[in-house]
Parts: structure tokens; C-alpha cells; sequence
């Protein structure tokens, strides 16, 4: 069992890169509780990255909260590859005017995994912005859970918030169940949300195969084009490698 706590407090005008990663033994059994309180204070940065790929034997819980200040950026992309169980809570609230925050995810499960996304961003004053955007591969008897809400509060005004959850299943046995939310108390506001479930796109595959493509090469590309939109987002090149090579082996 590990059950890690981290304060982290970026100053006025700060600027942080966090790389988070959970890696599992081969066969070990492991139960983790991983809490995060993070604070943003005027004009601070924060871009942070996490990186699960652990075992089937694997548990993890994570819940991160994160207070926002006037014109500051909080920036995560979340890449999880398996567990047996794995449930994140990412809560952000925008205190000050002109803070954005920006949540990425991708999800890669199979056998009977269970990965759990709930996503809050609590937009509590105007003139803030937020992106959402994450992405699920389902396989095997797997199951993927995105629930995302955003909040505008009734003095939240001019507040822009945006939603996107987009899956792929590559069995029948497969599922994914997303939610997302809006919960609006103001008038002059542009937020939108949507999700989509689907299979690979046949045609794709058939224009691959039709050019001396196999069909596990040609299933390949098609995921990591569908994942590469996140992919893309990652800023440090070796990381970005590193994800590509996870998703290759999953």
C-alpha cells in the first residue's frame, strides 16, 4: 500500500512542469490513495502530466484539487494504461478573473479493467476559460467511466467552458458510459459539451488494407491517429515517446 500527499503552492508569476508517474510490478498487488492539493496564485503556470500504467493487480485512487487565481494556467493531461481499478477526481475551481484550466485525458483499457474519470471545474468568476477533452479504447471486457460537470456560477459571467469525450470500442463486451454536465446560474456565457461512442471506422480500415496494409498494422495507425490529438498536447519530447510506446504495447 502507498498513500502519497503532495501540497504543491506556485507563487505569483511562477512557472512549474510536474511529471507524475504510477508504474506498476509485473504481478505485484498494489492499493494506492494518491491526494494532491495544488494552488495557483496570480499569474502562475502549471502544466502537469501523469502517466499510469500499472498492473492488473492494481488499485489506484487519485483526488486532486486545485484553487486557481486571477490570470493563472493549469494545464493536465492524464494517460492511463490499465489497472485493475482506477478512479480519478479532478476538481478545479477559478477564483480569479482571467484563469483557465485545461483537462486531457486518455484512457486505454482491456481485459476487465475499470478506469473511472469524474472531472468537476467550478467556474465561480467571470471571464474564465476552460477546455476538456478526453479519450477513451475500450477492449476486451473492459469499462470506461468519464463524468465530467462543469459549474458557472450566477456571477460567472462572460465565462467560456468547453466539453468533449470521444470513445472507440474494439469488442462487444467492451463499455464506456460518459456524462457530461452543465450546470449554468449565468446568462452571458459559451459552454458546450458532447460525447461519441463508436467503433473503428471501417472505411478507414478497408482504403489501409486496400494499400498492402495488415489488419493489426492497419488498426494501429487508426488508434494512434484517434490518440494522437493528446499525444500532441504533451510539450516534452521524451515524453511524448513515451506514451507512444505505451499505447503501441496496449
Amino acid at each position: 500500500m502507498i498513500h502519497p500527499r503532495l501540497l504543491l503552492i506556485a507563487e505569483e508569476n511562477s512557472s512549474l512542469t510536474l511529471i507524475e508517474k504510477h508504474y506498476g510490478t509485473l504481478n505485484g498487488k498494489v492499493f494506492s490513495t494518491n491526494t494532491q492539493e495544488i494552488s495557483l496564485a496570480e499569474n502562475a503556470q502549471i502544466h502537469h502530466y501523469r502517466i499510469q500504467a500499472e498492473n492488473e493487480n492494481s488499485f489506484h485512487f487519485s483526488n486532486i484539487e486545485v484553487q486557481q487565481n486571477s490570470n493563472s494556467n493549469y494545464t493536465a493531461s492524464t494517460f492511463t494504461f490499465g489497472g485493475a481499478l482506477v478512479r480519478n477526481n479532478h476538481h478545479i475551481r477559478l477564483n480569479g478573473k482571467n484563469a483557465e484550466a485545461n483537462l486531457n485525458g486518455l484512457i486505454v483499457a482491456s481485459d476487465t479493467n475499470l478506469i473511472d474519470n469524474h472531472t468537476l471545474i467550478d467556474h465561480a468568476t467571470p471571464h474564465c476559460n476552460s477546455n476538456e477533452l478526453y479519450k477513451g479504447i475500450a477492449n476486451d471486457k473492459s469499462s470506461i467511466v468519464f463524468n465530467g460537470k462543469i459549474m458557472v456560477r450566477r456571477d460567472a459571467q462572460k465565462t467560456n467552458a468547453y466539453q468533449s469525450s470521444k470513445n472507440i470500442l474494439l469488442s462487444d463486451d467492451a463499455t464506456v458510459n460518459t456524462k457530461p454536465q452543465l450546470e449554468i446560474f449565468a446568462d452571458d456565457v459559451k459552454c458546450s459539451h458532447g460525447t461519441s461512442t463508436g467503433k473503428v471506422d471501417e472505411q478507414a480500415l478497408f482504403y489501409l488494407k486496400a494499400r498492402g496494409i495488415g489488419d493489426a498494422s492497419a488498426r494501429r495507425l487508426l488508434l494512434q491517429a484517434f490518440a494522437q490529438e493528446l499525444i500532441d498536447k504533451i510539450e516534452i519530447e521524451s515524453l511524448q515517446e513515451e506514451v507512444i510506446n505505451l499505447l503501441k504495447t496496449h
